[in-house]
C-alpha cells in the first residue's frame, strides 16, 4: 500500500527537519552559534501551512527573528510591540515568529490571540541549537547581507526595538 502523497510529503519534511536539527546540534560549537557581527547561521523552519523558511528566503532583506512561547509572560508583553513594528515596517523589514517547541494547535491559538501579522514557525530544536536561544523571548536582528546586528535576550523595550530596526535597515550600504 502506498502512503497518501500529502502524508509522504509531511513525513519527508519532518525527517529532513529532524536530520538538520540532529546535524546542527551534533556539530554546533560556541563559535557556530549566532553572534553579533557574524553571518547568521542557516536555519530551516516550517510554517503551519507547510511553507519552508530558510535564511536564504530573506536574502537581500533585513530580517527580525523573534523566539517566543505562549506560556512566557515576557513574550506576551513584548509581542504587541513587535507586531506593531512589523506593520510599520511592512515591505522593508521581514519578521518571522519562532514558537519554541509547542504543539501546533496551541501555537496557532496564541498567534491568533496576539494578532501577529507575520509568518510563524514551530521550532523542533534546530533553530534553538543554531541560534543559541537559551531564554525566552529572544530577538535576532539580521541585516540584508545576512549579518547578525543584534541579539536581545529577554523583553525588548520600544527604544531598543526602534534602534535595532534602524540598525538593520541602514546596514544596506555596508559590506
Amino acid at each position: 500500500m502506498r502512503p497518501h502523497p500529502a502524508r509522504a510529503k509531511r513525513f519527508t519534511r519532518a525527517a529532513l527537519g529532524s536530520l538538520l536539527a540532529f546535524s546542527c546540534a551534533a556539530s554546533a560549537s560556541a563559535s557556530d552559534l549566532a553572534s553579533v557581527a557574524r553571518s547568521a547561521p542557516a536555519f530551516l523552519l516550517e510554517t503551519p501551512n507547510g511553507e519552508q523558511l530558510t535564511l536564504h528566503t530573506y536574502t537581500g532583506r533585513p530580517l527580525v527573528l523573534n523566539v517566543f512561547a505562549s506560556w512566557c509572560p515576557p513574550c506576551r508583553m513584548e509581542l504587541p510591540r513587535i507586531a506593531a513594528a512589523s506593520r510599520r515596517s511592512a515591505g522593508r523589514i521581514a519578521f518571522v515568529g519562532v514558537d519554541e517547541q509547542e504543539p501546533l494547535e496551541m501555537a496557532l491559538a496564541f498567534v491568533r490571540r496576539m494578532k501577529l501579522p507575520y509568518p510563524i514557525a514551530i521550532d523542533h530544536g534546530q533553530f534553538a541549537a543554531s541560534y543559541g536561544a537559551t531564554s525566552l523571548p529572544e530577538t535576532v536582528f539580521i541585516d540584508a547581507h545576512g549579518v547578525v546586528r543584534a541579539i536581545k535576550h529577554g523583553t525588548i523595550s520600544q527604544a531598543e526595538l526602534h534602534a535595532d530596526l534602524t540598525r538593520i535597515a541602514n546596514a544596506a550600504g555596508e559590506v
